[in-house]
């Protein structure tokens, strides 16, 4: 039977991951975000390496950068991130995955991947998806659903990209991330109760984590504000 896993925050699922031992997963990454902050994957080689171990906010472990965690020590070995068009890296600027062919990642290659990981990897747009692969867990974040500027038909016409494929997966996590969703809780709880209807399961919820403390002083405020108006420069020029 298929499970069904619901939590607020996307870290919850890593710690998940942890407490099971689970290892070499495949996962179906559904999301706005990449949530692979401070990692680079060279697709052609197969294999990613963290880029700013040194940046504290760019290298802990949270919602934003579980996946990374999870890509190099081993839990996660295969990854297929799927979203909207709007969204992907396009709106995503700061710390968002680098990949072989970024120009921003070529310092890093130059230096070489020394500790690296194997990860097979792909992103793709809903257009482009055709539902998870049989033996792939489902990861759910519910802003790559009903993302905060998402009107409701929007937000139901993506609903059903999911209630409305015919797959079964080896396992589903939601996350809310109600720092970036849609603020009405009532088509979440909606979307949760289609999901038990089209698996006959029923919702196991994890208490809610406690919340990380920022980051913050002053060069980290100046490094992020200029790191991010680099981002969106190299972005209006097709750079990534």
């Amino acid at each position: 039977m298929t499970e069904l896993i619901v939590a607020e925050e996307h870290s919850q699922l890593y710690d998940l991951w942890i407490k099971r031992g689970d290892r070499n997963l495949s996962v179906c990454h559904v999301d706005f975000h990449c949530d692979m902050r401070g990692l680079l994957i060279d697709r052609r080689l197969g294999k990613a390496c963290f880029v700013a171990e040194h940046i504290p906010y760019v290298h802990r472990l949270d919602s934003g950068s579980y996946l990374s965690h999870a890509i190099m020590n081993g839990t996660v070995s295969k990854l297929r991130w799927v979203h909207d068009d709007f969204g992907g890296r396009a709106y995503d600027y700061l710390h968002c995955v680098k990949y072989e062919t970024d120009l921003s990642a070529l310092p890093y290659r130059l230096r070489g991947m020394k500790r690296s990981a194997p990860v097979t990897y792909a992103e793709q747009t809903f257009e482009e998806w055709g539902g998870p692969f049989p033996g792939e867990y489902l990861d759910i974040d519910w802003d790559g659903i009903a993302f905060a500027e998402y009107d409701e038909q929007r937000i139901r016409r993506l609903m059903a990209e999911i209630l409305e494929r015919d797959f079964k997966p080896e396992g589903i996590f939601l996350a809310r991330s109600p720092g970036y969703c849609h603020p009405n809780r009532e088509l979440f709880e909606e979307f949760i109760a289609g999901l038990e209807a089209k698996f006959q399961v029923c919702a196991v919820r994890l208490t809610p984590a406690a919340t990380l403390p920022p980051v913050e002083s002053f060069f980290w405020g100046l490094y992020s504000r200029l790191d991010r108006s680099i981002a969106k420069l190299m972005h209006r020029f097709g750079f990534s």
